[in-house]
């Protein structure tokens, strides 16, 4: 981004830029520091979008012109390469202000990994968004459980416009492995922000994950764009053209895909456990109706509440049948005829089964 040329309106103008684009720096920072709070959760908490507004209305000041092309929207048109190449100019302008010899070696690389977290985490924030959480057990099934080729597209749906779904251990095991392979160190799946943006009546969804080090040192984003033209393609074939497509390097996206796909059309299925909890939404309610006194007390409430849905069982069900050793059936999401002469098709979930599992309460007993 060039830097405006305009002049200096004075002494107090020239401060509010510094301390903005300060601002925005310490909030685009913050937002990528690691800690147990997801992504999203952690950007409202420090400031993430205010920051973004108060630095793009500096700029606008200094310019004396309107930079439609930085301003954060909710409008389904507006996508993830949009907010982000505003994300990376906002960063770079920021850095000169803030550091101008740090600013003179930046390469458009440097900028773009926490521009893309900035990015993300501002998106969701501001369409309407949840969190989603699958409990262990939910995981363990869905780490065991695969999708029939004949599941469409159409049933990939979102609850919100932006989802940021939680990655616990058993189904980061299943992604990490192929998703973080070209990097020098071990990353592990803490999330992903789901997009969905409807252009030029093509339907993208945009997948971030979101890699954290052992260490916790720091985050990395990893982006995927899949856009659909026929709801009626197989969902699975459909991804594996997407991977047939990706030209450079080893990483493989499609288990992260699969995954965010399983937990969301397990969601859909008959019988699903989800509690809904739109903590946030009752806080936002109840700051418009608020007097000035409770106004602030509400606005602190409402940085340590977020929406989540968390899906699947508390615990597993044990199927016990008659087999040797025990060993995981796989579980199965598929379509299944119904209604008159078998002409409408549902989705349905076969959980997978853990064959024999009196054997390995039998070796645990052995081994103490």
């Amino acid at each position: 981004m060039k830097p405006p040329t305009a002049h200096l309106s004075g002494v107090r103008l020239e401060r509010e830029i510094e301390r903005c684009a300060l601002d925005f720096l310490v909030a685009v920072r913050d937002t990528r520091a690691t800690s147990r709070e997801p992504s999203p959760v952690r950007a409202a908490n420090v400031g993430l979008v205010p920051a973004w507004n108060a630095w793009l209305a500096v700029l606008e000041a200094w310019g004396g012109e309107r930079l439609d092309h930085l301003r954060l929207s909710a409008r389904d048109d507006r996508g993830v390469s949009g907010v982000l190449n505003a994300a990376v100019d906002l960063f770079a302008e920021a850095i000169r202000i803030n550091n101008p010899p740090f600013h003179a070696t930046l390469t458009k690389g440097e900028a773009q990994r926490p521009a893309m977290l900035a990015a993300s985490a501002a998106l969701y924030l501001v369409r309407p968004h949840v969190v989603i959480e699958p409990t262990a057990a939910l995981q363990t099934w869905l780490a065991q459980t695969d999708i029939g080729n004949d599941v469409p597209v159409s049933l990939f749906q979102l609850p919100e416009p932006a989802v940021y779904l939680r990655f616990g251990p058993e189904m980061a095991r299943v992604v990490d492995p192929s998703l973080w392979i070209d990097l020098d160190r071990p990353f592990t799946t803490s999330g992903v922000y789901i997009f969905e943006t409807m252009v030029d009546g093509h339907r993208d969804l945009v997948f971030v994950a979101v890699g954290v080090t052992p260490d916790h040192e720091q985050e990395l984003p990893h982006l995927l764009q899949v856009s659909f033209t026929d709801m009626n393609d197989s969902l699975i074939e459909h991804v594996s053209r997407v991977k047939r497509s990706i030209p450079h390097g080893k990483s493989s996206p499609i288990p992260l895909v699969q995954m965010c796909a399983k937990v969301l059309l397990y969601m859909q299925t008959a019988g699903a456990v989800r509690i809904d909890e739109l903590r946030q939404n009752d806080i936002t309610s109840q700051l418009a109706r608020a007097g000035k006194g409770k106004r602030s007390k509400l606005e602190r409430r409402l940085a340590s509440r977020y929406n989540r849905i968390i899906v699947g069982p508390s615990e597993l069900i044990q199927i016990y049948a008659n087999e040797v050793a025990p060993h995981w059936r796989r579980g199965h999401l598929r379509m299944q005829a119904h209604g008159p002469k078998f002409s409408l098709r549902k989705l349905l979930f076969i959980a997978p089964t853990l064959v024999r599992a009196d054997k390995l309460h039998a070796n645990e007993t052995d081994n103490h």
